[in-house]
């Protein structure tokens, strides 16, 4: 599949002794049309692995990288 075609992309890998999620979407996806994909790939999770959802306690853990500071532009007042 291309990557033109990808609309929302869903990864988990090892990095530096943790593990790290990422979620890439098309930059012309909608906020709802991404939310509506999400829970769709959870219900599809949900039905392929019932044990998973059976739990009521959800922990989800991720990283955020630390944003780039930029230079003002504008002149403090």
């Amino acid at each position: 599949m291309a990557s033109e075609n990808i609309l929302v992309s869903i990864t988990a890998s090892r990095e530096k002794g943790g593990i790290v999620y990422r979620v890439d979407c098309s930059s012309s996806l909608a906020n709802e049309e991404l939310e509506y994909y999400l829970e769709e790939i959870i219900k599809g999770i949900c039905k392929w692995k019932p044990s998973i959802c059976e739990n009521k306690t959800r922990t989800l853990e991720g990283k955020i990288s630390q944003r780039k500071k930029t230079k003002r532009t504008d002149k403090p007042k």
